[in-house]
């Protein structure tokens, strides 16, 4: 596959988690009725979900092995659990006292399979230290995040709402 070819791609997965980002905005029913603070503290303590990143993305990934039964299993038991991903930075957004971080695309080994999935993570700022390194942060940049999976929208994004910043920025 070319440079021109694999470019083309970016933008076009690019494009699409731009217009996708917005479907995972909504709230979990399950977690609706409890303030943002009560959610923020039960994800800083909760049981992390081992699925890795790679591990969502390989399933997910454009002419990969698994099943839509395997990507369906997998998407029951993520959704709604809390993970804690490290991330490389694609995109910051700051509105309504929050960070929108988009991810590039998750890593996956399959040479065959096209990665297209990302995360989209909604980012609750505990403290200035926060806001300093959310302000800082570039594109390529890693965070480690913990937060809770919401969705998994169209094998392209998987919306973890809300977050927090677990780690301190390690710059490329």
């Amino acid at each position: 596959m070319g440079d021109r070819d694999m470019k083309i791609k970016r933008m076009l997965c690019a494009a699409l988690l731009v217009t996708l980002f917005g479907c995972g905005d909504q709230p979990d029913n399950s977690q609706a009725s409890q303030s943002l603070e009560e959610q923020i503290a039960e994800i800083a303590t909760a049981q992390v979900n081992p699925i890795t990143p790679e591990e969502v993305s390989e399933a997910f990934a454009l002419g990969s092995d698994s099943t839509d039964l395997q990507r369906e299993l997998l998407t029951k038991q993520l959704v709604g659990s809390v993970v804690e991903w490290r991330l490389q930075v694609y995109e910051v957004e700051f509105a309504e006292g929050r960070y929108k971080v988009t991810s590039q695309p998750l890593p996956i080994k399959s040479k065959e399979a096209v990665q297209l999935l990302r995360a989209a993570v909604i980012i609750v700022p505990s403290s200035d230290n926060d806001h300093d390194l959310m302000r800082k942060v570039k594109t390529n940049d890693m965070i480690t995040i913990r937060g809770r999976v919401s969705d998994i929208v169209l094998r392209t994004v998987v919306v973890i709402e809300p977050a927090l910043l677990v780690n301190q920025l390690t710059i490329n």
